[in-house]
Formats: C-alpha cells, structure tokens, sequence
C-alpha cells in the first residue's frame, strides 16, 4: 500500500445520459499514511469507513488546481495561509455541498506533504475524527491522483458526457507538450495556471529562463508570487551577476564526507541539523566553539563578510550559489554582517548537497532543500550545544539572547528560534 491513496468504486450502474453527478456516484475512500482518513461517525452514532458522494467534484477540483497542486510550495515559514492558497490545497474546496474531511497538499519540492485533520461538519453533522500526515514523493502522488481523475473521466464517456467542465481541464493536462510542461511547472510553482499567467509575467519567465536556466528560475517561482515575481527577478538578476565576480571557495576539505540522506518520511530540518554535526566533526570543531561557524568558513576559504555590488533587503532570496566540481562561489546581497553571515552558512550547505555542476538561490521557501539548508545554518552559527552550556535550567534571558548573538555573530532571531526549537525556554524581562 501506498502512503496516499484515493480509491472508489461506483455506486450506480452505468447509465447512458446520466447526469455527471450520478455518473459518478462513488463510494470513496482516502487514504492518508497508515489512517483511512475518510472514517466518520453521525450524530447518531452510525460509523462508516467510507463516503458516499459524487467523484465529479474532487476530481473536477484536482484538474483545475493540478499544477499548483503539485509545485506550489509556502513560500515562507510560520506564516499563515490565505484564502487562495487554501482554495488551491484543501480538498475542502472540492465539497460543493457534499462532505469531504480536511485533506491539504502542501508541495516541499520533490516531496509533497499530506495533512489530514480531524474535524467536524456542522451542516452535515457528521465528524472526521482521525488525522494523519505523510511526506510522499511527488511523482507517487501525481501518479495516484492521475490515475483517479483519468478513472472518473472514463466513467463520464462511458455514460456518454462529453466535455464537461472536468473533461476540458484534464484535457489541459494531459495534453502539453514537453515544452508547455516546464511552462506550466513554473506557473503552478507561482501558484497559477497555465492560462491565468498574462502576457507580462510570461515574458517575464521567458526572458529569465534565458538568462537563469531551468533550475534557477525553479527557485524563483517556488518563492515567488505572481506579485511578487517582478522584485524577487531582480534579486535573482543580482545574486546571479554577483556570482561572477564572487571568489572562489574549495569543498575540497569535505569532498569525501557523505551527506545525509533525504529522507522524505523525516522532518527536512533534521538533515540540516544532522550535517552540521557531522561537518563540524569532520573538520575537528567542537559542537561549544563560538567561533565554529568562523572556522569553517577559513577551512573552505569562504569570505562570509563580503557581498557583491548589488545589495538589497529582499528577504525572499537571499543569495546564490555556484559550484562547479570542487570550488563554490557564492553571491551574497544583504546590507547586514549578520544576514550575510546566515546565508553563507546556507551556501555551505547548498554547495556540499548539489551536484557537481548546479546553482542554486537561497530563499525563505518551504521546501525540504531550502528548509535543511536553513536549519544548516542555525546549528552551524549558533550550535545548540552552546546554547544548552551558556543556559541555567534550560533558560536563556533575553540579554543572553542578544549576547550571545552579538559573540556569534548572528542575529537576534538565528538564536531565539534556535533556542526555542531545542527545547530551551527565553525568559523576557
């Protein structure tokens, strides 16, 4: 069994001119890691395993949203997701009337995550109650939701309906050439379909896939949104010039050091926090050494404190990295010591992780690369081996907090959000 599932099987007989609706009327099921998150129970106490309701909607709303469905990650952390993105994530937006429980797709770039929450439905008093989560491989879940809209649509013809409103958006699908694919990629990472991007934002993509290539400009839409594209291009723009006038940096020292694997089913931020142990191992640095982050940057010949001639505060897209075979060269576009600091410890990362001819942007996105890189950087400058010495009971005061981030290097927030993501508590006065 796969970790997502969306089964069903048809209720009614075919019919010749049936309406879509009881064309495919459909006892369904999903299926969300180890938990049949369609289980519900009535107010009277009758459970089920399954629903009973027509699969035109939810396959209607897969085809419609395929896209963002499958690249649109968030594009920060901690934020909270509106309306629109949750129209484009939440099965919940597939309901027209009839119950379905809460399921969101959240893209992580080669991974999708799947989140199930218990809830009630108050109209048709009824409740979900299991949750579940999974992190599946974005091609499985593509093949599974695939296979199941292709399936209502055969059912569809099979009862003689032709171009219904699903039909025509799967047909979208199904149908682009290997060149509108990339196209569509692009627009489904800036959380658009292929037909709502106007005639600006296309050229705007055209001129950049040009000058950036397929995977850079990758990263550009992960972060961006259709408002935002034009900024975050100019960033882009920069980090990529800078990148040729950057010095060169050597990964020699740690060639030979194996990277952890990305293992979808573990939280992306473990694999950041797990290689800067084992860099700093490596590289005979102890985990309470202030000045670790500092050695490894002199190790790998890394000028953490320069940036090129273009500077911005663009906090989407912080820099870019360039490794070809052993050097790394790394653009850095923030005005603060501090920032630049950060992000050269996410290039550190980026260039130990890619392979041996890729570049890369750094940005505030939230996919597994991006996410392991940031937590890279936060355990590199600001070892939460120290934070736990430097602690009393557990406990940082603020003062500590700035501190040690002043002794560090780093800013404020690197150690606060560090602190509080291992357990420690900051007390303000």
């Amino acid at each position: 069994m796969t970790s997502f599932q969306i089964a069903k099987a048809w209720l009614k007989p075919q019919q010749i001119g049936a309406s879509e609706l009881d064309a495919t009327m459909a006892r369904l099921t999903v299926i969300v890691g180890d938990r049949n998150v369609t289980e519900l129970v009535d107010s009277d106490g009758t459970r089920s395993d399954h629903l009973e309701i027509p699969a035109y909607f939810v396959a209607e709303w897969v085809a419609e949203n395929w896209w963002p469905l499958l690249w649109e990650p968030r594009k920060s952390e901690g934020g909270v997701d509106d309306v629109e993105f949750i129209a484009r994530h939440s099965l919940l937006a597939a309901q027209h009337g009839f119950v379905l429980p809460r399921v969101t797709f959240i893209p992580t770039g080669r991974a999708i995550r799947i989140v199930a929450n218990a809830r009630e439905a108050g109209i048709a008093d009824v409740r979900f109650f299991h949750s579940s989560e999974v992190s599946a491989p974005r091609l499985d879940v593509e093949q599974e939701l695939s296979a199941f809209v292709s399936a209502v649509c055969t059912r569809l013809e099979q009862c003689r309906i032709a171009d219904s409103g699903l039909q025509q958006a799967w047909r979208l699908v199904r149908d682009v050439t290997p060149d509108q694919r990339q196209v569509c990629q692009f627009a489904g990472a800036l959380g658009s379909a292929r037909d709502d991007v106007d005639d600006y934002t296309a050229a705007l993509l055209d001129r950049l896939l040009e000058k950036l290539g397929q995977r850079l400009l990758m990263d550009v839409c992960l972060v961006a949104l259709p408002t935002s594209l034009r900024a975050i291009a100019d960033a882009a723009e920069a980090a990529f010039e800078g990148l040729q006038t950057a010095p060169a940096a050597s990964l020699e020292p740690v060639l030979r050091l194996s990277v952890p694997v990305d293992d979808s089913s573990v939280s992306a931020w473990r694999r950041g926090v797990q290689a800067a142990e084992r860099l700093r191992k490596a590289l005979g640095i102890e985990d309470t050494d202030p000045g670790g982050a500092s050695r490894v940057f002199e190790q790998l010949g890394l000028e953490s404190d320069r940036h090129g001639a273009h500077v911005t505060n663009e906090i989407s897209l912080t820099g870019a990295v360039a490794r070809s075979d052993a050097e790394v060269r790394v653009a850095l576009l923030q005005p603060a010591a501090t920032q630049r600091r950060f992000t050269a410890a996410r290039a550190v990362f980026s260039a130990w992780t890619s392979e041996a001819h890729e570049k890369r942007y750094l940005t505030s996105s939230v996919t597994r690369d991006q996410q392991a890189n940031r937590a890279f950087a936060a355990e590199l400058t600001s070892p939460r081996a120290l934070l736990r010495a430097r602690s009393r009971r557990s406990t940082l005061t603020e003062d500590e907090v700035f501190d040690l981030a002043y002794e560090l290097q780093v800013g404020a927030d690197v150690v606060y959000r560090h602190a509080l993501n291992n357990d420690l508590r900051v007390s303000v006065s």
